[in-house]
């Protein structure tokens, strides 16, 4: 992992692996006695990352997210994730966990705003005409990847930043 702006004294959020915040989003249902869909999990990894560009103006993480027909996918945790099912039961072993205090509370709060939301609503918030996907999808085709820069001027300008 490494700090943005590479002093490991920085109070700056670091740069993950897009399964370390899968991992956390994870283990922060199991704290309201939830298993998520990994179509959850894809969806709050988007999320993270939208909220990581506006704030900092830099990714959260490097992993690609494709349009996918079904919704924007962070291709790295769909591979790591699929063998479990639809409902993921466990973390991936052996990544650290994400503990920088910035970090956890921009998980902390894209989890109180999206992690309680029906499949059905985050599918509607990712499927937004002229948002990222549908662009993506349309311009590009599917599995094309989503450019960074596409979420995050779509997310301050939603947000009210832009």
């Amino acid at each position: 992992m490494l700090r943005k702006d590479g002093n490991e004294a920085s109070a700056l959020p670091m740069f993950y692996d897009a399964r370390q915040v899968a991992n956390w989003f994870i283990k922060r249902a199991r704290q309201d006695g939830r298993v998520l869909p990994v179509t959850d999990i894809l969806k709050l990894a988007y999320f993270a990352q939208a909220r990581h560009l506006t704030e900092w103006d830099a990714p959260l993480f490097p992993n690609k997210i494709e349009a996918w027909e079904l919704g924007p996918v962070v291709v790295d945790v769909f591979a790591a994730f699929e063998n479990q099912g639809m409902k993921v039961s466990a973390p991936l072993p052996g990544l650290p966990d994400i503990t920088n205090g910035i970090d956890a509370k921009l998980l902390e709060r894209v989890w109180d705003e999206y992690g309680r939301r029906s499949a059905t609503e985050l599918s509607r918030l990712t499927h937004v005409r002229n948002g990222p996907w549908e662009l993506t999808g349309r311009f590009g085709g599917w599995y094309a990847p989503i450019p960074v820069e596409l979420i995050k001027d779509h997310h301050k300008t939603e947000a009210g930043h832009g």
